[in-house]
């Protein structure tokens, strides 16, 4: 496969993701509703694919490129097992940390133990996963995508601890995308709401999905495949001169 590190991409312009298709790419939050569509969007390319989450397995894994792990990205041991497994092939080319918590809450109404334990996931979870898994691309390259959240740019009455912390992470990755050149990119997704287990209790309010959609410019809401077709985009060298960037994925909700 091609590196997908600093390096400028072929006019394959028909099939632009195909220096993915023997990649080896690791998904944290693998087993909620993004992490599988992620997970089986590489794997459909014929990627091998590890699928990273604290949940167990449950039932057979249809898709052979798929290896299912238990671990948590708060703790770090856990991920370090990963990482001894992944360590034994030619290492990672691609990075996808997927995983994330919702407790919805304002400031002032944000307690210190729901504050600390969503920072410990959407925060600190990324910073291990990257010094855990991302860390060793520096020797041979490779290409880190971080999801965000359109609520890290723009502020939401009952989203604040997580949009912060979103936030946190968006910074994080230009200092990575600094600090690791020039071998390893490093960019973000900030999608707005999309339709998943962290959301649907939103999305099973009438009203809501009607006000969210009037908001958006685009007048609709994303979709995994949205999310996938992006992810990739930014995981391969059709974005080789991409890095410390955030891609709003949100209809030009963060314009108005």
């Amino acid at each position: 496969m091609a590196a997908l590190g600093n390096f400028a991409p072929k006019g394959d312009y028909a099939f632009p993701y195909r220096d993915l298709v023997d990649a080896r790419v690791l998904v944290t939050g693998g087993r909620g509703t993004l992490g599988t569509a992620i997970c089986r969007g590489f794997a459909s390319l014929g990627a091998q694919v590890w699928s990273v989450d604290q949940s167990p397995i449950e039932g057979h894994e249809p898709h052979s490129q798929i290896s299912q792990r238990v671990a948590d990205v708060r703790d770090r041991a856990t991920l370090q097992a990963v990482q001894a497994e992944v360590a034994k092939t030619e290492g990672l080319d691609v990075l996808v940390n997927a995983h994330g918590l919702q407790i919805r809450s304002d400031f002032a109404g944000c307690d210190e133990d729901t504050w600390m334990t969503l920072t410990d996931v959407n925060l600190n979870g990324v910073y291990r996963s990257c010094q855990v898994f991302g860390e060793p691309m520096r020797t041979r390259g490779g290409a880190i995508v971080n999801i965000g959240s359109v609520n890290g740019v723009v502020v939401s009455g009952k989203g604040t601890p997580y949009g912060i912390q979103k936030a946190a992470v968006s910074h994080m990755t230009k200092v990575l995308a600094v600090e690791w050149a020039p071998l390893v990119r490093v960019n973000a997704l900030a999608p707005t709401a999309i339709p998943s287990g962290m959301t649907k209790d939103l999305f099973a309010n009438a009203d809501y999905v009607r006000n969210k959609t009037q908001s958006i410019p685009l007048q609709r809401t994303g979709t995994e495949e949205d999310i996938v077709h992006a992810v990739m985009f930014l995981a391969s060298s059709a974005s080789g001169l991409v890095t410390g960037h955030t891609l709003m994925m949100d209809g030009g909700l963060s314009l108005v």
